[in-house]
């Protein structure tokens, strides 16, 4: 089973072993989509990879952890009427899910290539990216 997370620490979350203690304790694989965590808390987007029981367990441990746990359920999406195909989120998108059609020089959103690290919700200007939770 596979699920992906954005998992929200404080300060004094960010400074644990989270993803190590996820891996080596409850038998789970961590695929780090995205990471700003420092001293005073951050943000992390994961895909982890397990038994349904185990990604439970590890659910439970970052909630007992301090860590703030959202799944994501569908993904990132794009309001096509707030999008001016300005074009920054095409260079940032590291699964090239955004690229530039070059006949109408607009930006094309390919869902399936997304894996929702959410790194073009931060660069997108007019905000016309989100994360679906």
């Amino acid at each position: 089973m596979k699920t992906k997370l954005v998992l929200n620490f404080n300060p004094e979350a960010s400074n644990l072993p989270i993803t190590h203690n996820l891996t080596a304790k409850y038998g789970l694989l961590v695929n780090i989509l995205r990471a700003e965590i420092d001293e005073v808390g951050g943000k992390m987007v994961i895909e982890v990879s397990g038994k349904a029981d185990s990604i439970k367990t590890g659910i439970s441990y970052l909630k007992e952890a301090g860590v703030g746990v959202r799944p994501i359920k569908e993904g990132v999406r794009r309001d096509d009427e707030a999008c001016t195909h300005c074009g920054v989120c095409i260079s940032i998108c590291p699964t090239k899910a955004l690229i530039l059609d070059s006949k109408t020089h607009k930006v094309i959103f390919k869902e399936e290539k997304c894996v929702a690290c959410g790194v073009c919700i931060d660069a997108c200007p007019p905000r016309a990216m989100e994360i679906l939770i």
